[in-house]
């Protein structure tokens, strides 16, 4: 109780002592206007426009530096992201590619590392997309589910470095792991639950390879 007192009263003494300032600058401008005025009008009018340009010019100057400094840390922090999502693309696709029980434990142990960068560095859309896809994975039944969040996170990848996903098609990135993507996105549609376990099955029936 005393705490919030004590802040309260060190509050309202900041806000009492800028209104003071505050008052102080105004009452100095005026009164140094109407000197001038009572001196000569025209050099007060002039003083004021210089003043004025003087102040629009500095402003000008500092809003061009802030935006400039932004730019800079954005550009940073979005080569910084481009390297630490394309460390994951590349291991997941290595592992993927090559699917062995070894590639698998690799890319797990890989993954606890990389976690660290995208808790640090990670936009709020990938690392929620992220989260879902490695909660579907986590239930050991891959399915059309688990595809369309990896999609999704794919998506929000992309997004977070500036890159647009506009024009395609939900579930496209399909094709980045799977042999017959639109094969899968076909039967995705008759079946949302499909697991990959059986949409195997229907590739073998389909175009019979193993």
């Amino acid at each position: 109780m005393i705490t919030r007192i004590r802040a309260g009263a060190s509050l309202l003494f900041g806000l009492a002592l800028l209104g003071l300032l505050c008052w102080a600058l105004y009452a100095t401008a005026r009164f140094a206007w109407h000197a001038l005025l009572g001196v000569n009008p025209n050099l007060a009018v002039a003083l004021v426009a210089g003043g004025v340009t003087l102040l629009g010019t500095t402003i000008t100057v500092m809003a061009g530096r802030y935006f400039e400094r932004q730019k800079d840390i954005e550009a940073h922090f979005r080569a910084e992201k481009i390297k630490i999502y394309d460390e994951f693309l590349k291991a997941f696709f290595e592992a993927t590619r090559a699917g062995s029980q070894a590639d698998t434990v690799g890319l797990t142990e890989f993954l606890r590392q990389w976690q660290r960068k995208v808790v640090l560095w990670g936009g709020a859309s990938v690392l929620g997309a992220y989260f879902k896809w490695m909660g579907r994975l986590k239930l050991g039944m891959p399915d059309a589910q688990t595809i369309f969040l990896m999609d999704e996170f794919f998506r929000a990848l992309r997004k977070d470095i500036g890159q647009s996903s506009a024009g395609l098609p939900r579930g496209v990135f399909a094709n980045v792991l799977l042999r017959h993507g639109d094969f899968f996105l076909q039967e995705a549609r008759k079946n949302p639950s499909i697991t990959l376990n059986e949409l195997s099955k229907l590739e073998k029936e389909r175009f019979g390879e193993d």
